[in-house]
């Protein structure tokens, strides 16, 4: 008589790798049918902000991309920190996306003792979407013409000049402290409580300049009611051709350009992955002169590129705010 017992642990074997192999084929069949219901983009910032058009813009083209609604969802506050949260706990099927940036995944950690999330953990990356270099701007009133006269009058008489802010552990409070770092000068932080204050008292000749997002100083630059003293990105852009950088300008080095991507949580599946970094390059080169106007210059690249950026710019300012001694609770 024959010990069916004895044979148990090979039929369970066997159980489990026809399991197994059932879920690998299923695999190409659930990203084929991806999507099949609406897809949402949390947005961590304001509706009507310049990021949340960016948000907007991609996702109506992915809608039409796709065949499934692809709606923006706003979800302001702590920096990022409240949307981050929400996306780490969503469920990784590839139906909530969000729209995330330097600011929420290399600069959050590094200034918190304590977020409710892990950077590299807790999400998957799809792309560096775009690129907003920050610009060095100042009051045509300032005595410097441009940014080696500045770096001369600050190692002249140090602390007397000033640099705002839109607040404390900022992208632009950063890019201040790792000018001043670089360039070995002396000059004030004042944060404010927002963009709109920070220009209104540059324009009043109040502090001695500001490291700005493009997009939002446009209207000014064009106005001639600010100057433009260099780009804080690698290389000179398109829409300021004229104008060199700041690391041109004697600080070799220097970049500070902010970006701003989509990432998942951790876990979609390969397929429906690549299916959404698909859709969102084809919604960012349908729109590429779009973008451009409103001072987004598109990446567009792999996912494996922007795991690398988070990776690169996480030590970046985590050295920076180490070295300033900033810290938030």
């Amino acid at each position: 008589m024959t010990d069916r017992s004895s044979h148990m642990p090979e039929r369970i074997g066997w159980a489990i790798l026809v399991a197994l192999m059932s879920c690998l084929s299923l695999a190409p069949a659930c990203s084929q049918d991806f999507p099949n219901r609406p897809i949402k983009i949390i947005a961590p910032y304001v509706a009507g902000a310049s990021t949340d058009a960016l948000a907007r813009t991609v996702a109506q083209a992915m809608s039409q991309d796709l065949g499934q609604p692809v709606v923006v969802e706003n979800k302001p506050g702590a920096g990022g920190i409240v949307a981050a949260d929400l996306l780490a706990k969503s469920a990784a099927d590839g139906y909530t996306l969000m729209l995330t940036s330097e600011g929420i995944l290399a600069i959050n950690p590094a200034l918190y003792q304590k977020i409710p999330y892990d950077p590299i953990a807790d999400f998957d990356p799809l792309t560096v979407a775009v690129r907003m270099p920050l610009v060095l701007i100042t009051n045509p009133a300032q005595p410097f013409k441009n940014l080696k006269e500045l770096l001369a009058l600050a190692k002249a008489e140090p602390g007397k000049l000033s640099y705002g802010s839109t607040g404390v552990g900022t992208s632009q409070h950063l890019a201040g402290e790792l000018f001043k770092s670089m360039s070995g000068v002396d000059i004030l932080h004042v944060p404010y409580k927002g963009g709109a204050p920070a220009m209104n008292d540059l324009l009043g000749n109040q502090i001695s300049m500001m490291f700005v997002q493009l997009p939002s100083a446009l209207v000014q630059i064009k106005a001639n009611r600010v100057r433009v003293l260099a780009v804080g990105s690698a290389k000179r852009i398109a829409l300021l051709p004229e104008i060199p950088t700041v690391a041109e300008s004697g600080v070799a080095g220097y970049n500070s350009d902010t970006w701003y991507g989509f990432a998942m949580p951790h876990g979609v599946p390969e397929p429906i992955a690549e299916i959404l970094h698909r859709s969102i390059i084809r919604a960012l080169e349908s729109n590429r002169n779009r973008l451009a106007q409103d001072g987004f210059f598109i990446d567009g690249g792999s996912r494996q590129e922007m795991a690398l950026t988070i990776r690169a710019d996480l030590a970046k300012w985590t050295q920076v705010v180490k070295q300033a001694g900033i810290s938030m609770q």
